[in-house]
């Protein structure tokens, strides 16, 4: 790390260190109010219409502090003179922000909420969000999945989520994955914001406006939320102004307004008719004077439909938005007229309302009244029963897994085998993950296709944020060659980290499935639940051999976890002089999903842009009529590669028409083995497949399944290749002597094992062992379900 990226750490450490300091020693200001709109970036909706029913001065001396962005001071400013507001800070920076959040009773916002926040006992927030959705949310938008812990994070921190129907109510729960889990209250009342709907609009007189006919014109943003064509955007929507502005009359004005997210600038001056929002007044207070709301996919129609008056929905490009971003439901079934063209546009505008759309109100604007914000302010800080209040009722235990990279193969498939034999209607189960982990990010649509149904994710949102001490603490632990004990800061750290995402949710039993990422494993062990820890390998030789392991952290989670469940006897051992202690281990084998193994083995042979094939046509090399050899296992130096490829190549010279297919989901050694493979004698035998989803209807078409490791936990591989009925050979391990006949034939650990081994394959000594996999998985499930309950 450079000088100039250890200081930029160091401040950041610096920085939570005096957020932090609020939280752990700072009591809660019973008369402090923090309120956020679009993550600072705006002062609207909402948020806006709180502030000013706080301004009446009836809910006692409460002091008001909005965070924004500097470039939305002025119009906050603005707001205060033309509405009265009384707010007695904005803040614009975001350390100082978070610093309030933990200092404030009361907390309101319509977006996310800030990254380092960690809910403090005794706040009451409230999340209102910021419109009904059409389109997609959550889960439902798959480009988005991944990034779920986002918005999860808020809505979990808070105890009232704000829906005007119940239509968003089950959209926003279920899309966000809190419908089973969420701890705080429901909250059904009209929006704020509609409040304005349900009177004459005092603004249109107050502009001198009264003897024109106003449009509102309010496009939604387009693309994908990362990866925005701001300037695109504004071209195309000023094109079509500039048409439209040519058709308009004298006695008409056309108010636009781009959506928040796109920031770009629309240059009015080109035109006659159509002009901005006028600056200082509030979007609704604006959008009230309009005769007509002119849209797109924005959520603005819902709310407007309160008025009665007439909404155009100018869906242009309804084909290509669609493509990147789907709706919940199809915009034909809107009431709604639908113009694709200016003209068509033009005689709508001209025309008056025809449509019949109390249906829609009575299902979209159920709880939309004059008096919202009253009402939720009274519920708020008088403690009156002012609004409609539910609870989320389920009382099945919850389970969270923390389920690592999920990498393909290994871990990730154990972890899918188990719960797809779990009962998903008695628990709810939930998986974590980092949602920056570069496999999440590129292949989570792949991913996410595996999830049994009725499994839920939770993702982590972000790193650990030490203070400058835990920093420090952190890095002499981690770092440290020596044994030692974990210092006491790091549980304030972890278990910190572990409310922060999680909150106030709660949680029966904890797992951390994957065992590997450090962070994560003493997260998970200092949550203060009931907490698991999976060991999966022999973790003295991963540190031994791959240096990925600290001892000195593995023995405190291991220490401190209520059960160490590890997928073999043969790691008793290894794992319990680790952390010094035998009876709080366990095993619990991983399952073997044959008919999942079965179905799969039977679809076509998929080879996506993520798969890597080296050296020769897949299909073309299972066609051919000569012995197939295949191992499947990550390209790792524990793995044996080297060794099987030594012996393979040794193998053809009295077989020279042999094939052997090495698959790997990811390792570090797969360069290494493409190089061993161009030097080797017969490496144009060889085919190396890197990132494949279904390795299957490979190994159903292979002749010897070869397992060439110098060590293993429990190589679910070797049940996958039996359940196909394909002969095995393996290197004699503790893992494999564990297993007997899952095994195969266990052959010396050694190069020359391998090569023998293939020879007695040939001479018909090994033989598929055909395994009554449904005895087997029942004792596993049987052990599980003995760990959670």
């Amino acid at each position: 790390m450079g000088i100039k990226s250890k200081l930029l750490n160091f401040k950041d450490c610096a920085i939570n260190s005096m957020i932090y300091k609020a939280y752990y020693n700072g009591d809660l200001d019973e008369n402090l109010v923090y309120l956020e709109s679009r993550d600072g970036l705006d002062f609207t909706g909402n948020i806006f219409r709180i502030v000013e029913e706080l301004s009446s001065g009836k809910y006692g001396n409460l002091k008001i502090h909005v965070h924004a962005k500097p470039q939305v001071v002025e119009q906050i400013k603005a707001y205060q003179k033309n509405y009265n507001l009384k707010i007695d800070k904005i803040i614009t920076k975001e350390a100082t922000a978070t610093e309030t959040l933990e200092k404030a009773k009361y907390i309101f916002t319509d977006s996310g909420i800030r990254p380092k926040y960690v809910k403090k006992e005794g706040q009451i927030f409230i999340n209102t969000w910021h419109g009904t959705p059409l389109k997609v949310m959550g889960f439902d938008n798959v480009p988005e999945q991944h990034r779920l812990g986002n918005v999860q994070h808020t809505f979990l921190s808070a105890d009232y989520l704000l829906y005007p129907n119940d239509y968003m109510m089950d959209k926003m729960m279920k899309s966000y994955m809190i419908e089973k889990i969420f701890p705080g209250k429901i909250m059904l009342e009209g929006y704020p914001r509609n409040s304005v709907f349900f009177s004459d609009s005092h603004l249109k007189e107050k502009l001198g406006l009264n003897d024109k006919e106003i449009f509102v014109y309010m496009p939604t943003f387009r693309g994908i939320l990362m990866d925005r064509d701001n300037e695109g955007q504004k071209d195309l929507v000023e094109d079509y102004l500039l048409e439209i502005d040519s058709k308009l009359s004298d006695n008409q004005i056309l108010f636009t307004k781009l959506h928040v997210l796109n920031e770009s600038k629309i240059d009015f001056s080109k035109f006659s008719h159509i002009k901005a929002f006028p600056k200082g007044y509030e979007i609704y207070d604006i959008i009230n004077m309009a005769d007509v709301l002119i849209t797109d996919y924005s959520s603005v129609f819902f709310d407007f439909a309160n008025t009665g008056r007439k909404i155009i929905l100018f869906n242009y490009d309804e084909e290509d938005y669609c493509s990147y971003r789907g709706f919940y439901f199809p915009l034909s079934d809107l009431p709604f007229p639908k113009v694709q063209n200016i003209d068509d546009l033009i005689e709508e505008m001209n025309s008056p309302k025809s449509y019949d759309d109390s249906e829609f109100v009575d299902k979209y604007c159920t709880y939309d009244n004059p008096n919202a914000a009253e009402n939720i302010c009274r519920q708020i800080f008088n403690d009156e029963n002012a609004t409609k209040l539910r609870e989320v009722e389920n009382s099945n235990p919850n389970i969270l897994i923390f389920a690592g990279a999920l990498y393909k193969f290994g871990i990730a498939s154990s972890l899918f085998n188990l719960l797809n034999n779990l009962d998903r209607e008695k628990y709810n189960f939930f998986i974590t993950f980092k949602q920056w982990e570069e496999n999440i990010v590129e292949n989570h649509e792949e991913i996410f296709e595996l999830l049994p149904e009725g499994v839920e994710i939770l993702p982590l949102r972000f790193n650990l944020t030490p203070t400058v001490k835990e920093k420090m603490d952190y890095n002499k632990f981690y770092l440290s060659d020596e044994a030692m004990d974990c210092p006491e800061s790091l549980s304030s750290l972890f278990k910190r980290s572990f409310d922060k995402q999680f909150a106030w949710v709660n949680f029966d039993h904890v797992i951390d499935f994957d065992g590997y990422n450090h962070d994560e494993t003493l997260m998970f062990a200092f949550s203060g639940v009931k907490c698991s820890v999976w060991v999966h390998n022999d973790m003295i030789r991963e540190a031994e051999t791959k240096g990925n392991q600290n001892l000195n952290i593995l023995k405190k989670a291991y220490s401190l976890a209520d059960n160490v469940c590890v997928v073999s006897p043969s790691l008793i051992k290894p794992t319990s002089e680790i952390s010094g202690r035998e009876d709080n281990i366990r095993v619990v084998h991983n399952l073997n999903d044959y008919e999942r193994i079965y179905e799969n083995s039977e679809k076509l042979l998929n080879i996506t842009s993520n798969t890597t094939v080296y050296n020769n046509d897949i299909e073309e090399v299972l066609s051919k009529d000569v012995f197939k050899f295949i191992t499947i296992g990550r390209f790792s130096p524990e793995k044996g590669h080297e060794r099987l490829i030594r012996a393979f190549n040794d193998f053809c010279r009295d077989y020279p028409d042999s094939q052997l297919i090495i698959i790997g989901g990811y390792g570090t050694f797969y360069e290494k083995t493409c190089e061993l493979l161009d030097s080797a004698e017969y490496g144009k035998n060889i085919t190396l497949i890197n990132n494949i989803a279904n390795p299957m209807p490979i190994l159903k078409e292979c002749d010897l399944f070869i397992l060439s490791s110098f060590y293993e936990g429990w190589p679910m591989v070797l049940m996958e290749a039996d359940t196909l009925c394909i002969p095995i050979i393996s290197t004699d391990i503790d893992a494999t002597r564990e297993m007997g006949k899952f095994a195969g034939k266990i052959v010396e650990n050694s190069q020359e094992g391998i090569l023998s081994g293939m020879y007695d394959f040939v001479n018909g000594k090994v033989n598929c062992e055909n395994t009554d996999f449904e005895k087997y998985n029942k004792m596993a499930i049987e052990e599980f379900y003995n760990l959670i309950n």
